[in-house]
């Protein structure tokens, strides 16, 4: 794929101080991977895919599901002809793309058509996938393991109430997910008992292996509930820790009042994720959050969380390259990828200015969410260049820490999955 490879080093001689790394993970993040059943058939005992919150995946779910097994939650790509540092990426299986995972000469190997790219490993299954709580269900079907199994992730509410074209964020497919992949976990619901998640985030905790645990889930439409709801939680898990095991919690923008019951119940990280900075694209992009909280509270209320949780402890999700989304009924996503990098810098200038760290997710065009369904397309290369780069410079600008809760920063070191945004440097 002499191309694809050419236009990489385009990037590489274009942005000489942005990471490798950088340039082709947000490349394969964009695309998604082929994963060969040769491959899924030739490896052992491996961390499957948890599907426990989104897709992420660019094929249908029918398609995913008839490969020879399921793909791996993650993979790390090193070496090959780049010389890339050991990078670790979320799976996103796309039989279309141009990158796949394959065997050459009984090894792993991740090729861009017929050429070899790098090295690659599975994620392994981590020690505490070994456990089981008290009823015998696996430890891990509650608790699976992100991040290289640095963060315990638990989907306490497995679905949204935000339903429909008329509420749900258009680029999300939360409910979609459960539907298709929730028998993997039947026996729990959509609902997982508070009781459960807080002895499998006790026993995770004893991995050596682990840092952190986080706690996320749908929208509660009644405020009052959805703070009520994901409280109950994080108490009733802080109460069966046995040691200092931070906490992430993932929810709506919550009040001030309420981000303080959450400081004192044990939470150290907060993500009230914004998803796209401009007005408009957030009033028709996430119309239930515009709906029930509007944006200029929502941002009013992640920065008074700052003063709760300390600086660099709240991060609000961009969903990376949204804002470029344009589609049949959805026409006013920005053109220009400059335009669109400029907007979201405005956002990350002015949460910045407001000592309040926010944070990336490369956007997955998962086909059962509204914009896959009308396909919209991915953004270019470039744009998450410029756009990560502006981050860097705004962060350096501003003395700022990188969101914290999220691991290290910087090539061969950052174990964030979904985004190349701390590949950049440290």
């Amino acid at each position: 794929m002499a191309t694809q490879t050419t236009e990489l080093e385009f990037f590489f001689d274009k942005y000489p101080d942005i990471p490798r790394e950088l340039v082709v993970k947000e490349d394969i993040l964009s695309r998604g991977i082929n994963f060969t059943n040769t491959a899924l058939k030739a490896q052992g005992d491996f961390q499957r895919k948890a599907y426990f919150l989104f897709t992420f995946d660019v094929d249908a779910p029918a398609d995913v599901k008839s490969k020879a097994g399921i793909i791996p939650q993650e993979i790390r790509i090193e070496s090959g002809p780049f010389g890339l540092r050991p990078t670790v990426l979320q799976c996103r299986q796309s039989s279309n793309s141009i990158y796949r995972v394959d065997l050459v000469d009984s090894r792993l190997k991740l090729l861009c058509g017929d050429l070899p790219l790098a090295g690659v490993d599975f994620v392994p299954k981590h020690d505490y996938y070994e456990s089981r709580l008290k009823d015998g269900t696996p430890v891990e079907t509650v608790a699976p393991a992100i991040y290289w199994g640095q963060t315990v992730d638990v989907t306490a509410f497995r679905t949204c109430q935000y339903w429909g074209e008329k509420e749900e964020c258009k680029f999300c497919d939360i409910n979609e997910n459960y539907r298709e992949w929730g028998s993997l976990r039947k026996q729990l619901g959509a609902i997982v008992p508070v009781e459960k998640v807080a002895e499998a985030v006790e026993l995770s905790s004893k991995d050596p292996n682990t840092r952190r645990y986080l706690i996320t889930g749908g929208a509660i439409k009644d405020p009052k509930k959805e703070v009520e709801f994901y409280l109950n939680y994080i108490k009733v898990t802080e109460e069966h820790l046995s040691r200092d095991f931070p906490c992430r919690l993932n929810t709506q923008a919550f009040a001030k009042t309420d981000c303080e019951k959450f400081y004192e119940a044990g939470v150290d990280y907060y993500h009230p994720n914004l998803e796209v900075w401009d007005p408009k694209l957030f009033s028709v992009i996430c119309p239930g959050k515009n709906k029930f909280i509007g944006r200029d509270e929502w941002i009013k209320r992640a920065i008074e969380a700052s003063r709760v949780f300390g600086i660099g402890n709240v991060s609000p999700n961009f969903v990376a390259g949204v804002e470029m989304a344009n589609c049949n009924g959805f026409e006013i996503g920005f053109k220009n990828p400059k335009d669109a990098v400029q907007s979201t810098l405005e956002g990350i200038e002015f949460f910045m200015i407001n000592e309040v760290t926010p944070k990336f997710d490369n956007w997955a065009v998962e086909p059962l969410s509204y914009f896959g369904k009308n396909r919209s397309k991915a953004p270019p290369l470039e744009y998450f260049i410029e756009l990560y780069a502006g981050y860097y410079d705004l962060k350096r600008k501003y003395g700022l820490p990188w969101p914290r809760g999220l691991g290290e920063a910087g090539p061969g070191k950052c174990m964030v999955p979904a985004t190349a945004f701390m590949d950049i440097g440290n």
